[in-house]
């Protein structure tokens, strides 16, 4: 499965220090160049970015580009030019179209939010609390664990 995420939904994980949860989950996911760039501001406390480059690093997380003059590219500048939808930041925008380029899932934890793409564009979207229900259905967290992990 090719999963696409947003800077909420992995942030998520970031934070609470369970990226494992993630690896767990999934062989791969993939963030765009501007959800790298993001949480990789100097804003960002070190412990996360160092815990999202570890994941690069070792190939769990892959960055993918959005390069002018691509197919990519005009979808990612029509979402962002879509007046209806000033709520949507360039990482928001630019995981819509990686989404829609490969046919993929999008992690985002706001479905309301961009429902107009994921059922213009036939996306599937998950959430934190979908992510964790299938690892609890899949017996990895147990039923505490996850009633802790959506405080």
């Amino acid at each position: 499965m090719y999963t696409i995420y947003d800077i909420d939904c992995l942030l998520y994980f970031l934070k609470i220090k369970r990226t494992d949860l993630l690896e767990a989950e999934f062989n791969h996911i993939v963030v765009s160049n501007k959800v790298f760039n993001s949480l990789n501001n100097p804003s960002i406390p070190d412990f996360i970015k160092d815990n999202l480059n570890n994941l690069v690093d070792k190939g769990f997380v892959k960055v993918e580009e959005i390069s002018y003059n691509t197919k990519t590219f005009d979808i990612y500048y029509e979402i962002k030019e879509d007046h209806k939808n000033q709520v949507l930041g360039d990482g928001e925008a630019s995981s819509i179209a990686i989404a829609i380029k490969n046919n993929g899932t999008i992690a985002y934890s706001n479905p309301d939010a961009i429902k107009c793409y994921l059922e213009k564009y036939d996306l599937k979207c998950i959430t934190v609390e979908d992510i964790l229900k299938d690892l609890l259905k899949k017996g990895i967290i147990s039923q505490g664990e996850f009633e802790s992990l959506l405080k």
